[in-house]
């Protein structure tokens, strides 16, 4: 007989009771779609729950009727393949009457618009896009053109939607602050859509939103979706693993949102193979032995991130791992790890920022992946004569 499946989801979106938390931002949410000209703008660090936040706030929201379509931005590679996500999400919403709405694409945007049969037999077409000869290049605005042109039909049927773009703020990699101007007059005027618009490039759209020479500050309203509360997350590990039959103590619990935190999904991955533990082992489970496990298998990955590196960036990473409250340009840092000039030592934080690599809390730099911390902590402080923090056995890395 099977035993019990991991309640704590990592490869699916978390729905239901497998969402932690969160019931405020949710509500926040849903009652932005179902606010007639809403403008919601919710933003965080990666990681943080954002896209499952508003998948649950939508489901809630069409479970009273209110049809929404969540459109991510995410993978689009250009303003063309963001329109026609945007096309084929509304189409499948709202149905295949729709033809006015692509005659007037079509015509306005000098674009042809091809409906195809769906292989999947969802009864559904499928939709391409593609620039006509003369439209040589994509202007700017051409996202909002398809934005008024949808605002357009819905006021023709008096129906309402509400859209959802994850990670908007692509929109400005492809036509800079004229998108963010253009989408500032779509939203002004818009009456029959009610948006929210996520995003996590946090500093990017802070800027947007606080900076008042920018298109969007006093446009929309705002939620910054931080870290779920420790207490309350950890009471929900609690809760989630004792549903499925397997005790993780509370201290255990604590553990885990301490050692993965502050990130939602880092979090929950500690807490899934944590519960592997303990069923593996039993008692309450291990954290640092769960997180040791997941580490040793996804080795390659972070052996490469430590490959790709310059000897610079791993002093300042391993540094890093050593000390967690290390100020990396101070006298002492740079003396204690052999980190070179104060501008050099600046370079380097630059560059592992831009590549995600590390993070900024507070005045702190932190590894932007905990399992990465640990890798390194694991593999690099013997080369400074350190222990790997808990005791377990240290692998040499040359």
């Amino acid at each position: 007989m099977a035993g019990p499946s991991n309640p704590f989801q990592v490869t699916l979106l978390a729905q239901g009771e497998s969402f932690a938390d969160r019931e405020g931002e949710v509500a926040r949410i849903r009652e932005a779609w179902e606010s007639p000209g809403a403008k919601l703008v919710v933003y965080g660090e990666r990681r943080m729950g954002k896209t499952a936040a508003m998948e649950v706030a939508a489901a809630l929201a069409r479970s009273r009727s209110r049809p929404v379509v969540i459109v991510n931005l995410a993978t689009a590679v250009d303003l063309p393949d963001a329109m026609r996500r945007l096309l084929t999400a509304v189409h499948s919403a709202v149905g295949r009457t729709w033809k006015t709405l692509l005659q007037d694409l079509a015509a306005k945007l000098r674009v042809t618009v091809t409906v195809t049969p769906d292989p999947a037999g969802s009864g559904l077409p499928g939709l391409s896009l593609g620039l006509e000869p003369a439209a040589t290049a994509v202007r700017p605005g051409v996202f909002t053109d398809t934005l008024d042109a949808i605002e357009a039909q819905l006021a023709r049927r008096g129906t309402r939607l509400g859209i959802g773009l994850d990670e908007f703020q692509r929109l400005l990699l492809w036509g800079g602050e004229d998108v963010e101007w253009a989408l500032k007059a779509s939203l002004e005027k818009h009456r029959h859509i009610s948006y929210v618009l996520a995003g996590s490039s946090r500093s990017m759209i802070e800027e947007m939103v606080t900076n008042k020479h920018r298109a969007l500050w006093k446009t929309v309203d705002t939620l910054a979706l931080g870290p779920i509360p420790p207490e309350a997350f950890a009471a929900w590990i609690v809760r989630r693993a004792k549903a499925s039959g397997v005790r993780l103590g509370r201290d255990v619990a604590e553990s885990i949102v301490v050692m993965a935190g502050p990130r939602t999904r880092d979090v929950v991955l500690l807490a899934a193979a944590t519960w592997e533990d303990a069923r593996q082992h039993g008692g309450e489970g291990n954290p640092t032995r769960a997180m040791d496990v997941f580490v040793a298998a996804t080795d390659a990955l972070h052996r490469r991130l430590w490959d790709q590196a310059t000897g610079r960036e791993r002093r300042l990473l391993r540094a890093l791992a050593a000390d967690r409250a290390l100020e990396p340009t101070s006298s002492a840092a740079r003396a204690t790890y052999a980190l070179g000039a104060p501008s050099t030592v600046a370079k380097a934080l630059a560059s592992l920022v831009a590549r995600e690599l590390l993070g900024r809390d507070g005045q702190r730099y932190v590894f932007d992946d905990p399992c990465f911390r640990r890798w390194v902590e694991l593999n690099t402080l013997a080369d400074l004569g350190l222990p790997d923090r808990t005791g377990h056995p240290l692998r040499r890395t040359t």
